[in-house]
């Protein structure tokens, strides 16, 4: 599987601006011409890396731009368990992410119509818990936190270790465990962690719902990621390797081992576009990249900073001098195109549980993913 992602393949429909088209645009500039044209006609240095920074540089400001939005995977909760590998559905691990914005979760074993849902709050980082000493209360708003973290850093059973000494702090199969899909029940069933580290140190997320073998799935040393792990022996699950660079979620509170099975539904922004290319790509293949998932309509904001990088490159100094004002003024449009797309009513928020002068809701009003533990006196 591929560890980077190449969003200039997605087939934006809003993105059809092509790099040669940007390269037809801003080639004719007197000042500019030195640095892209050579004897031959052109090269793709420093044109390509250009068109990365300036990629970048729009992307790297601190607002959610609806054209960059993406919805990760769906995932479940599972008993005792914290942090989620995202599994695209071929079973690849999944990268398109570069930080969260919002998110939903939903009642999902829930019979009635609509689901109950709440607000999940998405943030930084958040440390590994246990689920026994964060009792705040049911349904709080936000119901969950989540955070995003690369699949290495998360947390993952050893298959048939004891209740205590593991990573997952007690919560990993063994022979004869059974994996139940929590989907096709009313409530979320007993299940082991569903993510473990093997014996070649391989990272294994569950794919298929089943019983346990007795002995440990088992993939090769190094196995690419996305294949299925050699199942144990008389085993009806299947295992699949995981990318380490790929995106997983961190979850509080951690859910109970029983109750509500909540359905998560985040999303979050993409990461910028790397044009890039292979020696042995031809020039015209390279340059057909478009834009994506930039929009059309933006492209004088790409093509202003494309001839304001092109300064930073040319090597004669007055050319160059013109670099900082220029950039500047880039900088500055990039405010501007932020402002116009932050024009519509703010319609997150917050929703207080409870009065400043107390009253509110009580703790017995909903089963959320506290339950079943106790609730003490908030």
């Amino acid at each position: 599987m591929a560890n980077s992602l190449q969003p200039n393949t997605l087939g934006n429909a809003q993105s059809t601006i092509t790099l040669q088209q940007i390269l037809d645009k801003v080639r004719p500039l007197g000042d500019v011409s030195a640095v892209l044209n050579t004897a031959s006609g052109y090269q793709l240095e420093p044109f390509i890396t250009i068109c990365t920074d300036v990629m970048n540089e729009i992307f790297s400001q601190p607002f959610p731009y609806k054209w960059n939005e993406v919805n990760l995977p769906l995932f479940y909760t599972n008993s005792f368990q914290q942090d989620y590998v995202l599994l695209n559905a071929d079973g690849s691990s999944f990268f398109n992410v570069e930080w969260l914005e919002r998110g939903i979760c939903i009642e999902f074993t829930s019979n009635t119509l609509p689901k109950p849902w709440g607000y999940v709050e998405c943030g930084r980082e958040q440390t590994q818990a246990t689920g026994s000493l964060t009792q705040i209360g049911m349904w709080n708003n936000p119901v969950f936190t989540a955070n995003t973290l690369p699949n290495s850093l998360m947390y993952y059973g050893t298959w048939g270790a004891t209740l205590t000494g593991s990573s997952s702090l007690g919560n990993d199969p063994g022979p004869g465990s059974v994996y139940t899909n929590p989907l096709l029940e009313l409530e979320q069933t007993s299940n082991p962690i569903t993510q473990i580290q093997d014996a070649n140190g391989n990272l294994l997320a569950l794919y298929t719902y089943g019983t346990e073998g007795s002995t440990a799935p088992l993939a090769a040393p190094n196995a690419t990621p996305g294949t299925l792990a050699t199942p144990g022996s008389g085993a009806t699950t299947q295992w699949v390797v995981v990318d380490p660079n790929g995106t997983g979620i961190r979850l509080l509170p951690v859910p109970s081992q029983l109750g509500v099975v909540f359905q998560f539904r985040l999303v979050g922004q993409m990461p910028a576009p790397n044009f890039s290319y292979q020696s042995s790509q031809a020039v015209g293949t390279v340059l057909k990249q478009t834009l994506a998932p930039f929009p059309d309509k933006y492209e004088p904001y790409f093509r202003q900073g494309v001839i304001a990088q092109c300064y930073r490159y040319s090597t004669d100094a007055k050319v160059q001098a013109k670099f900082e004002k220029n950039y500047a003024l880039w900088q500055k449009s990039l405010v501007n195109l932020r402002a116009l797309q932050d024009r519509e009513l703010e319609e997150n928020r917050f929703t207080p549980e409870r009065g400043i002068m107390g009253g509110g809701r009580s703790n017995g009003t909903f089963a959320g993913p506290f339950w079943p533990f106790n609730y003490p006196l908030q």
